[in-house]
């Protein structure tokens, strides 16, 4: 995904990836409505971006918590590349993805950001004509003082801004999923799938349409939260099929386990 608002921030170019993300709890949240260009339902911004007013939740004591996050996994070519996460869970990405790890990813529209951490990317530089073009993109972030239904769905909305227009040339039409329950190492997980139509394309090589996947369940370490992240584009050459998405979703674990435990 590229659309000249997508900026990759290796770890060694920042100071500190370390960015505590608020949210005002919701009780029940419903699933949005078909998203026409209609104003988005605030998603808070990140940390860097925004100084925070008021004070964040705070962890329980004893709580891990990690500044940085975990070094690279080393591998055998050819085998899945686990990436581990300063939320105490890993996750695989293919063989043939970039392992970043280490890396932010941040999408910008207008005044608003969406950002994630322990990313994986497929296809970058596919699209020679936009900045950190890629056809797939996996990370983590996490949330505190929400329950996961309200972290995933305010997640799901972030939507709104990775695939949003600031030069207002198009709207992206934007259908929710309802929220899809399951667990994760015994412990509840939602999941929300959004599917981008009329995204706004500046190159022949930037797609129109897009399917994100988000799911919220419970952090291990730095956040009581943990929201996981799967974008691909559609309709576009070299596309990756949604299956995917449910295969590394699948492989979501603590990261002290290993893939079969």
């Amino acid at each position: 995904m590229g659309l000249g608002k997508r900026l990759l921030l290796l770890a060694a170019s920042l100071i500190v990836f370390n960015f505590v993300l608020w949210g005002i709890p919701k009780i029940a949240p419903t699933v949005p409505e078909r998203y026409e260009g209609v104003p988005a339902v605030a998603v808070p911004p990140a940390a860097s971006d925004t100084a925070v007013a008021t004070t964040p939740p705070t962890l329980p004591s004893g709580f891990p918590s990690m500044e940085r996050p975990p070094p690279k996994i080393e591998v055998p070519d050819g085998q899945p590349q686990p990436i581990a996460t300063k939320f105490g869970l890993t996750y695989d990405v293919p063989a043939d993805w970039r392992n970043s790890s280490t890396g932010v990813v941040r999408w910008t529209t207008g005044d608003k950001s969406v950002t994630y951490g322990a990313i994986g990317d497929y296809g970058y530089g596919h699209c020679p004509e936009t900045d950190g073009s890629t056809l797939a993109d996996t990370g983590m972030t996490g949330r505190n003082g929400v329950d996961i239904h309200t972290a995933a769905l305010e997640a799901a909305r972030g939507a709104e801004i990775i695939f949003g227009d600031s030069q207002g040339a198009s709207t992206p039409a934007l259908t929710y999923s309802p929220p899809i329950e399951f667990s994760i190492d015994d412990k509840p997980a939602v999941r929300y799938t959004v599917r981008a139509d009329n995204i706004h394309r500046r190159h022949d090589c930037d797609p129109t349409q897009a399917i994100f996947d988000v799911v919220a369940t419970a952090g291990y370490a730095t956040a009581a939260v943990a929201v996981f992240m799967v974008e691909l584009d559609q309709n576009i050459e070299g596309a990756l099929d949604h299956s995917l998405a449910d295969s590394i979703i699948s492989t979501i674990r603590p990261s002290d386990h290993t893939p079969g435990e």
